[in-house]
C-alpha cells in the first residue's frame, strides 16, 4: 500500500509530502514484523529516533514538524492534524484488506461442552482437547493438542487498546491472534486478550493458568509456567519458561520477566527481571533486598 492510497480508505484525510509503500504499522518500541515495510507515527521530533531506528518506510507526523521529518528521512512521509487516528486507521484499512476467513477446525478426541461458544470462523483446535461449559472461544485462536480450558473462561477476545477522546474514542481493531501451545491447561474465569497489531498472545507449553487471570494483548508466557490466581499481565508483557508467578502479583505492560523466575505473591513488577531472580514487593525488587527492607521497618519499632 501506498501512503497516497490512504485517503480512499480512512475518514482522516492527510497531506503526502513524500509517497511511499508499507504494508503494516509499527508501534515505537515494540515487537513488529521487520520482513514488511511499516509506517508509524510521531507527534514530536523526540520520537523520531525511534521509529528511524526501526527501519519504518513511512512516517505519519503533524506539519509542524515535516520539514525535520523531511531533513533527517528518505522515506515516505504524509502530514496529518491527527496523526494518532490516521495510524489507527490506517491499521483497521490494512487489517480488512488481509483478512483471511476459514471454517473453524476442531482435531479428534474432543472433549467440548454444549454451552461452550466457539467462533464458526478461523479457530483451530487441536486433538484430545478439552473445553468445559460457559467457554468462549473467538475467531482468531489456535489450540493445541492435549489442551485443557475449564469453565466460565474467555479466549481471543479483543484488546482494551483505544485512540481518541470523549464520543470520538475508539477501540483498536485486534487484528492479532491468540495461540495456546501444547499442553497447556487455563483454570476457570480466566481472559485471554489476542494481539492488537497483528501481534500473537501466547500461553506455552505445559504452562498452567489459574482461575481469575486477565492475560493481556501480546503478552508471551513461556513454557512451564506456572501463575496463580487474580494475576494480571499487561500487555506486551513476557514471562521466560520455567517461571512461577505467585498469587495476585501483577506484570506491568512491556514488562519482561526471564526464565526460571519467582515473582512472589502480590509482587508489582514494572521493570524487566533477569534469568534466575526472585522479586518481591510493590514495586518488585530482590526478594532478598525486601526482605532487609522489612526488617529493619520493623527493627526501628
Amino acid at each position: 500500500m501506498k501512503l497516497s492510497e490512504l485517503n480512499n480508505l480512512i475518514d482522516k484525510k492527510i497531506e503526502v509530502l513524500r509517497d511511499g509503500e508499507f504494508g503494516t504499522v509499527m508501534l515505537s518500541g515494540l515487537r513488529f514484523d521487520r520482513n514488511h515495510k511499516t509506517v508509524s507515527y510521531i507527534l514530536s521530533m523526540e520520537y523520531f529516533p525511534v521509529v528511524k531506528d526501526a527501519g519504518v518506510s513511512c512516517i505519519i507526523c503533524p506539519k509542524e514538524i515535516a520539514e525535520d521529518v523531511r531533513r533527517e528521512f528518505d522515506g515516505g512521509i504524509c502530514t496529518s492534524d491527527d496523526p494518532k487516528t490516521v495510524f489507527f486507521q490506517a491499521h483497521e484499512a490494512i487489517s480488512k484488506q488481509r483478512e483471511v476467513s476459514f471454517d473453524t477446525i476442531i482435531g479428534e478426541n474432543c472433549n467440548i461442552a454444549e454451552s461452550a461458544v466457539i467462533s464458526p470462523k478461523n479457530v483451530k483446535i487441536g486433538n484430545n482437547v478439552t473445553i468445559d461449559p460457559q467457554v468462549v472461544i473467538y475467531d482468531g485462536v489456535v489450540i493445541d493438542d492435549n489442551v485443557r480450558i475449564m469453565g466460565g473462561t474467555v479466549i481471543g477476545c479483543p484488546a482494551f487498546y483505544y485512540y481518541g477522546d470523549g464520543a470520538k474514542k475508539k477501540l483498536v481493531c485486534s487484528s492479532g491472534t491468540v495461540h495456546l501451545y501444547e499442553g497447556s491447561t487455563i483454570h476457570t474465569n480466566v481472559t485471554i486478550q489476542k494481539g492488537v497489531i497483528g501481534g500473537e498472545t501466547k500461553i506455552g507449553r505445559y504452562s498452567s493458568i489459574d482461575n481469575c487471570i486477565m492475560v493481556g494483548h501480546d503478552v508471551w508466557i513461556g513454557e512451564n509456567v506456572i501463575a496463580a490466581a487474580n494475576i494480571t499481565f499487561g500487555g506486551w508483557a513476557e514471562v521466560g519458561d520455567n517461571t512461577f508467578v505467585g498469587v495476585q502479583a501483577c506484570i506491568a505492560p512491556m514488562a519482561t520477566v526471564g526464565r526460571n523466575c519467582k515473582i512472589s505473591m502480590g509482587a508489582v513488577v514494572t521493570k524487566d527481571v533477569p534469568d534466575n531472580s526472585q522479586v518481591s514487593g510493590n514495586f518488585a525488587i530482590d526478594h532478598k533486598l525486601y526482605v532487609e527492607h522489612l526488617k529493619s521497618i520493623l527493627n526501628t519499632k
